[in-house]
């Protein structure tokens, strides 16, 4: 039987970028799931992996959509489905784990604070972790979001930011969840642009000549780290 992926969706603009091109790449069968068009919550007994993409919720929405994608964790927990969270999806794995969400001291949105580019440092068991085999241990992200988690025991920090500390997390063996959007292609980043609210205002010809300067490293790296994650579940 082959490997089946589901995608969850938060909002229709947040697609999965990098990770759907190496899924189709390497022949992964998958779903997506966008909760912003409909709750529509599938079985997940036959799912190998759960990917839970970004949005503008928040983990702590009291909302039917967040409560029932929390649940969806939980049962993904309970059952050793692995999840790869970004963004808020990283947030949700967190909530649904036992650990707090809070707002973070600053937004955290594009790829520079006050002309200073945010970088991620990876931690000693990040830079000894598997999904980071031939990454450099300090490299620059593009960030999108104001809120940040609070780990527990059972929650390893892979890597950390300036600004806001807890941006790359492992639970158990195959849990991953990154803060930053890693999965960005230059189709996906034009459109964010257009959609992501959190944008509005912003100069984005300043920002895509950010992306422009980093395209090429940034790309690679992403494909890089996904890729590793699948090796890490014998995918590939």
């Amino acid at each position: 039987m082959k490997n089946h992926a589901l995608i969850i969706k938060n909002i229709t603009y947040e697609k999965p970028g990098l990770i759907s091109e190496l899924l189709e790449k390497y022949d992964i069968e998958y779903s997506i799931v966008d909760l912003s068009k409909k709750l529509e919550f599938p079985n997940i007994k036959h799912t190998n992996l759960i990917i839970i993409m970004g949005g503008p919720d928040s983990a702590n929405d009291e909302t039917e959509k967040i409560l029932k994608e929390l649940e969806l964790i939980k049962n993904a927990f309970k059952e050793e489905i692995p999840i790869f969270g970004v963004c808020l999806g990283l947030q949700l794995m967190v909530k649904a784990f036992g650990g707090e969400v809070y707002p973070n001291s600053i937004e955290e949105v594009g790829f520079k604070h006050n002309n200073t580019w945010y970088k991620i440092e990876l931690t000693r068991e990040g830079i000894d972790d598997p999904v980071f085999k031939g990454i450099n241990n300090n490299f620059i992200v593009f960030q999108l979001h104001s809120e940040t988690i609070r780990p527990i025991n059972g929650i390893k920090v892979l890597g950390t930011g300036e600004l806001c500390k807890n941006q790359i997390i492992k639970i158990g063996e195959y849990n991953y969840g990154f803060q930053f959007h890693f999965e960005i292609t230059e189709d996906l980043f034009k459109l964010l642009l257009n959609k992501a609210p959190e944008l509005r205002g912003k100069d984005l010809n300043v920002m895509l000549n950010d992306f422009n300067i980093v395209k090429n490293q940034y790309i690679e790296r992403g494909t890089k780290i996904f890729q590793n994650y699948l090796h890490i579940l014998n995918f590939i």
